[in-house]
C-alpha cells in the first residue's frame, strides 16, 4: 500500500522560482513601492490580508490582462518541477496547488505540469481591464482547502503531504499527514514540518515520498 495518496504544493518559490506571483506583477507595472507600504501595514496589524489584497489590486486596475500575463508567464518553473510532478503522477498520487498567489500563474503550471488541482486568488477582469479580485485564499485559509480536497478524494488526513516555504502555509502543514519546508523563508514554518529541504531542487522531496511502493 502507498504510504500516501496526495501532495499539495505552494505555488511562490516552490512549483515556480521567483519571488512571487503578485511581486512579479508590482516589478512589472512600477507598483511595487507602494505595495511594500501595504504589507507592512498588513504585518503591523493595521489592515487584514483581504484588505491588502485589495489595496494592491486596486494599484492595478484598469490595466490589459495580456499585460498581467505577460509578467507572470515570465516566471520559470522551480527546478526539477515537471520531473517530480511526472513521479508523483506515475506513483498515482493526486496532486495539487494551493497558492495565495495569482490563478492566472497558477494554472499555467497546472496545464504545463498536468496537475489536478489549482487555487489561487483570481483577479477579475471587465473588457479584458482588471477590475477587481476574488480572493480565496487567505493568509490562514489554505488548511480550509486542503481538507476540501481531502474529503472530495475520500482519502485520510495521513494519506496528505504538503509542501511550502512561507508562514501562509503553516495552516497547510497543520491539515496535511505529512509536511516538507522547502527553502523555508521564516523560521516560524520550521516548527511545524516533518522534513525541511535547504535546496533549489524539488526532485529532492521524492525520496521522502516513496516509502513502501
Amino acid at each position: 500500500m502507498a504510504r500516501f495518496s496526495l501532495v499539495a504544493f505552494d505555488l511562490d518559490g516552490v512549483l515556480v522560482d521567483g519571488t512571487g506571483s503578485w511581486s512579479d506583477v508590482h516589478k512589472a507595472l512600477g507598483t511595487d513601492g507602494l505595495s511594500r507600504s501595504h504589507g507592512r501595514d498588513f504585518y503591523n496589524g493595521r489592515i487584514t490580508f483581504d484588505e491588502w489584497a485589495r489595496k494592491d489590486t486596486d494599484l492595478w486596475k484598469g490595466v490589459d490582462f495580456e499585460k498581467i500575463k505577460e509578467a507572470l508567464y515570465k516566471t520559470t518553473l522551480m527546478n526539477g518541477a515537471e520531473e517530480t510532478i511526472n513521479t508523483l503522477r506515475d506513483w498515482g498520487y493526486r496532486t495539487a496547488i494551493i497558492s495565495g498567489g495569482l490563478q492566472i500563474l497558477a494554472d499555467r503550471v497546472r496545464e504545463d505540469l498536468g496537475i489536478d488541482y489549482a487555487v489561487a486568488n483570481r483577479l477579475l477582469f471587465n473588457d479584458n481591464k482588471l477590475c477587481g479580485i476574488d480572493q480565496r485564499v487567505d493568509f490562514k485559509g489554505k488548511g480550509r482547502i486542503l481538507e476540501k480536497i481531502i474529503k472530495e478524494n475520500g482519502i485520510e488526513r495521513d494519506e496528505s503531504v504538503a509542501v511550502g516555504d512561507y508562514i501562509n502555509d503553516i495552516p497547510l502543514f497543520e491539515a496535511a499527514g505529512y509536511s516538507i519546508a522547502f527553502n523555508p523563508k521564516d523560521d516560524k514554518l520550521l516548527a511545524y514540518a516533518d522534513e525541511i529541504i535547504l535546496e533549489k531542487d524539488l526532485t529532492k522531496i521524492l525520496p521522502l515520498l516513496e516509502d513502501d511502493r
